[in-house]
């Protein structure tokens, strides 16, 4: 039976018509119980999951409930209805204070919401005068480079009959010189620069025959101006290679050329190279997603061997030199031919093709090697010969121009290396192999300074090495059992590769 004294676990007080949970024990009143169970579905004490048949009705005795005592006498029921009175007027006004700060929120609320559509549609407004804005703008820029590429045209077309190169692209490389001159005088050298001494103690460090022994010669290479690892070469058998020096492996063959390969180039910024052949073409090769390089353009304008190409300091223009006497300046990125130069019909004309061709570091001056025994220099916006150095006995293999701009150094088949002050435009120094006579002479096939322009090294039968501030011989390197065809010098002058028509590529170090 229940007890009187057992109260609801919900309302706190002794029920009516009592019932229990089975699973929980706990005591309710079953109207209370029966709601709350429709409503949710679990215990209210537990949170357990409940039904109505876990409930099982308690038996109860019906003894009326005692009066409240405040409620057995009228003083008591004025007292119990003034403290309900009271009771009801706090929530009334706790309600109304609710109320208000409701109100307030909401209008706080209604007051953000405007704010914000005021500002988004402010937003939208500015955001189609940007559209609008920009649209002419586009339309705008459209229409000065649709002008700009008819002013372009018609100026590459008026150059081109005037066989003038372009005032934009003379305009750009005269920027570009300018800066590289106030470069180059604040320029330092490395503190890692290798001394003499070290130059002295230089060694074969790497050997390899990257090339077919049907066709044996190395003929010419290119150190990477930025990536030092890479050295690009070329030989006899028409395929050029490109060496990882740091992985020790071939990464890149190139084929297609039907002759020998007599210069290669390695552009300083982008994955393309050069390569210029006896059989009268010059190939752009670009890298492919497999890593290889695959031929970009063919260039056959030239109607003899191509025995010269060189890189302008912008980089994005370059010259070619040929047997059939002349030099063609190209855009790189249209392979198209901007002017073209016949050596043959100046006023000192070339008869017997160039040899070989190199630009000023400042890039607006050209030098050619001639197969007349002479060195030309040019003017790229006369396009005149402005100077000719003769001296050679033979015909010029290679020219190259010191890191400062100053001094030219050209090599030739009479076995001589000549320094030229372009200052004065005199020879002021010979370099003579002692092995060389009038009956057969040493042929000195290239030279190369390093990039600070204290060393140069030169390939002839063997590898010497001098120092251009005493012009010491430094170091001789025998280990070719050919005639040496090309050198090129690693950063800070750290390390020398060479190639010879023994196939072999070989880099040396000091030891």
């Amino acid at each position: 039976f229940f007890s009187s004294t057992m109260l609801c676990c919900v309302s706190g007080i002794s029920p009516e018509e009592p019932v229990v949970s089975r699973k929980t024990g706990h005591l309710f009143e079953k109207r209370i119980i029966e709601k709350y169970i429709q409503q949710h579905g679990k215990c209210p004490v537990t949170d357990q999951e409940l039904t109505m048949d876990d409930l099982l009705s308690v038996e109860s005795s019906k003894t009326p409930k005692p009066r409240p005592a405040q409620a057995s006498s009228i003083p008591g029921l004025l007292s119990l209805f003034q403290n309900e009175w009271d009771s009801l007027m706090i929530e009334s006004y706790t309600m109304k204070q609710h109320l208000d700060t409701v109100r307030q929120e909401l209008s706080h609320a209604l007051y953000q919401h405007d704010a914000a559509c005021r500002v988004i549609a402010r937003t939208i407004k500015e955001r189609d005068s940007y559209k609008a804005q920009l649209a002419q703008f586009q339309a705008r820029v459209e229409q000065n480079r649709q002008e700009a590429t008819v002013e372009a045209d018609q100026e590459m077309q008026v150059a081109e009959e005037e066989g003038k190169i372009p005032k934009a692209v003379l305009a750009r490389m005269g920027e570009t010189s300018k800066s590289l001159t106030e470069k180059r005088k604040k320029r330092q050298i490395s503190d890692s620069l290798a001394t003499p001494e070290d130059i002295d103690r230089f060694d074969q460090l790497v050997t390899f025959t990257p090339h077919s022994a049907a066709d044996p010669g190395v003929l010419c290479l290119s150190v990477h101006p930025k990536n030092y690892n890479q050295i690009m070469t070329g030989g006899n058998d028409g395929v050029a290679i490109i060496y990882d020096k740091e992985a020790g492996q071939i990464s890149a063959k190139m084929s297609g050329h039907t002759k020998a390969i007599r210069r290669v180039l390695l552009h300083p910024t982008s994955d393309i190279c050069f390569t210029a052949a006896d059989d009268s073409t010059v190939r752009i090769w670009s890298k492919q997603e497999s890593g290889n390089y695959g031929t970009e353009y063919i260039i056959k304008d030239h109607s003899a061997s191509v025995r010269g190409i060189t890189l302008n300091a912008t980089t994005d223009y370059m010259v070619t030199a040929s047997l059939d006497n002349c030099w063609n300046f190209y855009d790189i990125e249209s392979a198209s031919c901007l002017v073209s130069v016949n050596a043959a019909e100046q006023e000192n004309p070339i008869k017997n093709g160039l040899t070989c061709a190199e630009f000023h570091p400042d890039g607006m001056i050209l030098g050619t090697g001639t197969g007349d025994n002479s060195v030309c220099i040019w003017d790229l916006k006369s396009l005149n010969n402005v100077a000719s150095f003769e001296g050679h006995d033979g015909l010029i293999t290679c020219m190259k121009f010191s890191e400062n701009g100053f001094y030219l150094a050209t090599s030739s088949v009479d076995g001589t290396v000549k320094m030229w002050d372009l200052r004065k435009l005199t020879n002021f120094r010979t370099l003579t192999f002692d092995d060389s006579n009038p009956a057969n002479p040493t042929h000195v096939n290239s030279v190369s300074f390093d990039l600070s322009g204290n060393y140069l090294a030169v390939a002839a039968d063997n590898v010497k090495c001098y120092s251009v501030k005493t012009w010491n011989e430094l170091k001789v390197i025998y280990n070719h059992t050919a005639a040496v065809m090309d050198v090129g010098w690693g950063p800070d002058a750290k390390w020398l590769a060479s190639t010879s028509l023994d196939r072999h590529v070989k880099i040396y170090a000091a030891n």
